[in-house]
């Protein structure tokens, strides 16, 4: 058996046992190009040859110097209303890029501060993948697991 991973920034639940707390993958390829165009912190890729595993929250986003142009926040937000209208693959797993153009950014106003939009994610714009299901992230052919436990530090 192999492992594998996804070979470009995905999202999904941290565990059966964890489901609302969300989990960001970002590929060495992807984080090459994050620290290229300044949305992550440089060291991360020097720290994270292999990759980053990442909790989507304010902290983790803000130790690792993380700017995807959407808080994670609202990628949060998205992929909850998303599972609750069950557009999420059974996986739980999700292309990074997707979610994100879906996450809505929240509103002022109200007693409670921020709000976020209700309703159907694609009102106003039509994703490419439609109002059905988003895609699963492209995975990698896989490693041995020895291998991967090698290159662990």
């Amino acid at each position: 058996m192999k492992i594998r991973t996804p070979s470009q920034r995905a999202y999904y639940p941290a565990s059966r046992n964890e489901p609302d707390r969300l989990l960001c993958w970002i590929p060495e390829d992807e984080l090459a190009r994050m620290v290229r165009f300044g949305q992550i912190a440089p060291e991360v890729l020097e720290d994270y040859p292999d990759g980053l595993e990442v909790e989507v929250s304010r902290a983790a986003f803000d130790e690792f110097g993380i700017e995807l142009g959407v808080s994670p926040e609202a990628i949060e937000a998205a992929y909850d209303r998303l599972q609750e209208q069950g557009r999420l693959p059974a996986s739980g797993r999700v292309d990074g890029a997707s979610l994100e153009s879906v996450a809505p950014e929240p509103l002022r106003g109200g007693p409670e501060g921020l709000m976020y939009p209700k309703g159907p994610l694609e009102k106003g714009h039509r994703p490419p993948w439609g109002a059905g299901e988003l895609p699963e992230p492209e995975m990698t052919d896989g490693e041995d697991p020895r291998t991967v436990m090698l290159d662990l530090k």
